[in-house]
């Protein structure tokens, strides 16, 4: 999440947008989370896994890229790391 935090902090006002997504914590220990990680960017609570059934993959943590027309670009398992961000991401955004 710390790398999450500092790609969008750096490149928010190019128009990365970053959403998280929590599936099944209650929101006080999300809140806790957001807190203790001092996030700047929406996390939306999913007590159900709703989101987890629409991207069929129930594993965690995963990250999609979805571009400025609503195509998912990328789908990630697992960790990311700046060095994926800045391959895969940042040419997207002068897109």
């Amino acid at each position: 999440m710390p790398t999450l935090a500092a790609y969008y902090n750096e490149h928010g006002s190019e128009g990365f947008v970053l959403i998280a997504i929590e599936a099944g914590d209650v929101a006080d220990g999300v809140a806790q989370f957001v807190k203790s990680y001092n996030l700047s960017f929406p996390v939306w609570l999913d007590p159900d896994g709703a989101s987890l059934r629409a991207f069929g993959n129930g594993n965690l943590p995963n990250s999609y890229v979805i571009d400025r027309s609503g195509t998912v670009r990328f789908a990630w398992t697992g960790e990311i790391n700046r060095a994926m961000l800045e391959e895969y991401v940042t040419p997207l955004l002068s897109d």
